[in-house]
């Protein structure tokens, strides 16, 4: 909470708080690309997952009811948009 009142008014303090911040966060940019695409890839292969389970049970049962095509779309969209 601090931080943003600091951030919010142009005082002296707030150069010295972007300078420390600045420095805070070098380095970490790599880090923090791995980590958003290995969740990226984690929530897509359990999209995939789910949509292989429910093609399973159509396949076993000969038909689908309304909640499962929904599901699946659902699932189809999410892994689209990944």
């Amino acid at each position: 909470m601090a931080v943003i009142m600091v951030l919010s008014f142009k005082t002296p303090l707030r150069k010295l708080t972007l300078m420390v911040l600045d420095r805070v966060k070098r380095g970490r940019g790599p880090l923090m690309v791995k980590t958003v695409a290995a969740t990226i890839a984690v929530v897509m292969i359990s999209s995939v997952y789910s949509m292989m389970t429910i093609q399973k049970r159509w396949i076993d049962d000969g038909s689908a009811n309304p909640t499962e095509q929904i599901l699946m779309v659902k699932h189809l969209l999410e892994a689209t948009l990944m």
